[in-house]
């Protein structure tokens, strides 16, 4: 918001008074957040988030679980036992090369499985104060957090070093190729089937607004320069 410099003496009074003011008050960025004790998302809302992915990660824990294991003990025996004369050496090749990366994940999920201790919340809500309904959301985040984001990095190395064995040691690219896409795409569809309300509720009411103003002089003109972040 800008004001001409040819303006009378009285606007340009105004517009002075305006920027003293409005430096004091919000002359650095000040972050608008709702107070510890005060739910930043409806308790309903965090009630909800919480209980669905307590659900869901048991679920998505057992499936994916169950699949991969399937998979590993299913290539593996394929490659295996299959006759020598169905199976060339390249094709063996990438059937224990998808055992292993099907191995990583089935171990993963047996040992260290994502749980959320928020079954509490179902189905009738819980009487804890907004402020321990947002520790536990924060806690459930950072949870599947954990569980999400070192699949997606490791699904990722598996399948590259699957890729360099079969291409570039075997010289297999046909069979490196499909065996990466694959086994991306299995990682991709993991990714979007595990639970994410609670991570994605805590990043929105979490998230910090902030609100800054400052004097804008030069020349002729003088204004204020307002400038937000949501």
């Amino acid at each position: 918001m800008l004001a001409d410099g040819n303006q009378g003496p009285g606007w340009r009074a105004l517009i002075w008074v305006g920027v003293l003011a409005t430096a004091l008050a919000a002359g650095r960025g000040v972050a608008v957040a709702a107070p510890p004790d005060s739910p930043g998302a409806d308790q309903r809302a965090i009630d909800d988030a919480l209980c669905a992915d307590a659900i869901l990660a048991d679920t998505w824990n057992a499936l994916w679980a169950m699949s991969f294991t399937v998979t590993a003990v299913g290539s593996a025996g394929y490659a295996t036992f299959s006759p020598g004369n169905k199976r060339d050496g390249d094709t063996r090749a990438a059937l224990y090369v998808t055992a292993v990366k099907a191995t990583a994940g089935a171990i993963a999920k047996w040992v260290a499985p994502l749980h959320l201790d928020a079954k509490d919340f179902c189905p009738d809500g819980h009487p804890g104060s907004a402020r321990d309904r947002r520790a536990l959301l924060a806690e459930a985040a950072q949870r599947e957090q954990r569980a999400v984001l070192p699949g997606i990095v490791g699904g990722l190395l598996l399948n590259s070093l699957g890729l360099l064995y079969l291409g570039h040691e075997r010289h297999a690219w046909e069979n490196a190729w499909l065996s990466f896409g694959v086994g991306t795409a299995v990682s991709v569809v993991s990714t979007l089937t595990a639970p994410s309300r609670a991570w994605r509720l805590n990043r929105r009411v979490s998230r910090p607004h902030h609100l800054a103003a400052m004097p804008v002089i030069g020349g002729d003109r003088i204004g204020v320069a307002i400038a937000a972040m949501w």
